[in-house]
């Protein structure tokens, strides 16, 4: 009995993120202009005549026309993605960065040039510090509101002889802003919730302050190879692209906040530099009569480079690298294996 003919080999993808415009500025470039539309048409013209020529004539025209429009915006990315392929310029590059020996050997940047551009498919989580800034001042709530209830208490201080006291604590003192702030709306005090010492929303507070430092308001995707030694590649998501218009609970509560695997296909953004020495930061004239614009600028980048070795801030941290994404997605199906012979 003859097998069923192959079908063609369809993937399904679940898009996350399509950066529309750079997707078209790098497609206009390949294609020399983007089709939004194909139309194709047909047509047919056949006459007969009759009668003595020049005096009367009839003429009877049969013509045929068809024109078939197809909306091409949803394809842009695919469409790229194939031309990239046939043209050598896109590498896939997952089976490298999952590999224990490309990270030991250091081979990052040498084989990760800026610029280039890559396709990554490796485990990865998302991060957005209003989601967190979300569910704890949710949770604050939650407790304040069992307090109120009268379901639950808030645990009391032990009373201690006046010799046993240690140092008064210090009050809690707000960030210049921090009402207006994602933390503004986690109340301070002590929580019922939580274990022998108690959680506070000061703490809480401070949890979502180094979550919007470290990572700045918006949504981040962090891929985590796996790999030995592996360092992370970070991915930011800009607000306003495709397939990014719900808010970030929705998005979480769709995505959750475990490690999935993601396939990232743009190009390779920056390597962290070494840590610079801060010691020679002379940025003023000689004179001291103005600043070497220069120089601070410089001074204030290798400040920059100095925090983010350490984690502080919203760049990547080395071994890994950044990644600048065209589009963001997951496999959800693939279809079209053909049935083997009974």
């Amino acid at each position: 009995m003859k097998s069923e003919a192959r079908r063609p080999l369809m993937i399904l993808r679940e898009y996350l993120y399509v950066d529309t415009t750079a997707v078209r500025g790098i497609l206009a470039q390949l294609d020399a202009g983007i089709v939004e539309s194909e139309t194709s048409a047909k047509e047919s013209d056949k006459k007969s005549a009759g009668g003595v020529k020049g005096f009367v004539e009839h003429a009877q025209n049969w013509s045929e026309a068809r024109t078939t429009t197809k909306a091409m915006a949803d394809a842009l990315f695919p469409q790229l993605e194939d031309a990239l392929e046939s043209e050598g310029l896109l590498e896939d590059v997952s089976e490298l960065i999952n590999s224990d020996d490309f990270w030991a050997e250091e081979e990052v940047q040498e084989r990760l040039h800026p610029g280039k551009i890559v396709r990554v498919t490796a485990p990865g989580y998302l991060i957005d510090a209003r989601f967190i800034a979300t569910i704890l001042g949710g949770f604050a709530a939650v407790d304040r509101g069992m307090v109120n209830m009268g379901i639950t208490q808030v645990a009391v201080d032990p009373v201690l002889p006046p010799k046993a006291k240690g140092p008064k604590s210090k009050p809690y003192k707000e960030m210049p802003g921090e009402s207006e702030n994602l933390e503004g709306g986690i109340p301070i005090g002590r929580l019922a919730f939580g274990d022998e010492n108690g959680i506070s929303g000061e703490f809480l507070r401070g949890v979502v302050q180094v979550t919007r430092g470290m990572f700045a308001p918006g949504l981040h995707l962090s891929l985590a190879p796996d790999a030995e030694g592996a360092g992370a590649i970070s991915v930011r998501l800009q607000e306003g692209r495709q397939f990014l218009d719900v808010e970030p609970d929705i998005l979480f509560a769709n995505y959750g906040v475990g490690v999935q695997e993601w396939t990232v296909v743009g190009t390779i953004g920056h390597h962290p530099l070494p840590t610079p020495d801060l010691s020679d930061g002379d940025f003023m004239f000689a004179d001291g009569e103005g600043v070497r614009r220069g120089e601070f600028g410089r001074y204030v980048n290798q400040l920059g480079t100095t925090l983010a070795n350490l984690g502080f801030t919203d760049l990547p941290q080395a071994p890994g690298f950044s990644l600048i994404p065209w589009a963001v997605y997951r496999t959800i199906a693939i279809a079209g294996v053909g049935k083997e012979d009974l």
